[in-house]
């Protein structure tokens, strides 16, 4: 028989993996909320939908954005105007109603109906500033004989909106090229209110 001091010595090293585990669980900081990611951008544009909801998005060096044109937002690079432009972002901020996922394949489904044929590729996850919010990065190409075009497009479910961020070109080439500018604008976007 064991003595009430070895069985209280077994229990604590038997138990002592798991209360490790519980206190680290409990002093390591949480990540951040989706939605609640606090950035100081450089010098922001303020989006605003005529719903009233503010995007912050900071372009990067060389675009600026289109002031006349509202939701979606077009960001253009440098004396570019919007009817001419071959490659160029925008921002479509719209209410998320069903699942993410669902909002995913509604697109896919609408996208494939307006180009045929259509191609729609799944891409690496890209960081984007707001944190912990689910997202998804996509390529679509519409390959019509005349017209066709390369979206890079990333979706964003943040505070009850899907925002979209699109990178459009002529071709794959044009989107390889302004890669790196559409990838700063992800990490400079974030949802205001």
């Amino acid at each position: 028989m064991w003595s009430r001091t070895r069985r209280l010595g077994f229990l604590l090293l038997v138990l002592s993996p798991a209360i490790s585990q519980l206190s680290r669980t409990q002093s390591e900081p949480k990540a951040p909320t989706c939605g609640r990611t606090k950035a100081f951008l450089g010098s922001p544009d303020y989006l605003i939908t005529p719903g009233g909801i503010i995007i912050a998005a900071e372009p990067p060096y060389g675009w600026s954005l289109d002031k006349t044109r509202k939701n979606p937002f077009y960001f253009l690079k440098g004396a570019d105007k919007y009817e001419t432009a071959r490659t160029l972002m925008y921002i479509n901020v719209q209410r998320l109603e069903v699942p993410f996922d669902r909002a995913v394949r509604n697109d896919e489904e609408q996208y494939r109906q307006a180009c045929q044929p259509a191609r729609i590729v799944d891409m690496p996850q890209p960081e984007i500033l707001e944190r912990g919010c689910e997202h998804l990065a996509q390529t679509f190409y519409c390959e019509k004989q005349h017209g066709s075009y390369v979206d890079l497009v990333t979706k964003i479910a943040v505070g009850g909106l899907l925002i979209n961020v699109v990178l459009s070109a002529d071709n794959e080439a044009e989107i390889a090229r302004y890669r790196n500018d559409y990838s700063f604008l992800l990490l400079h976007l974030g949802l205001v209110n």
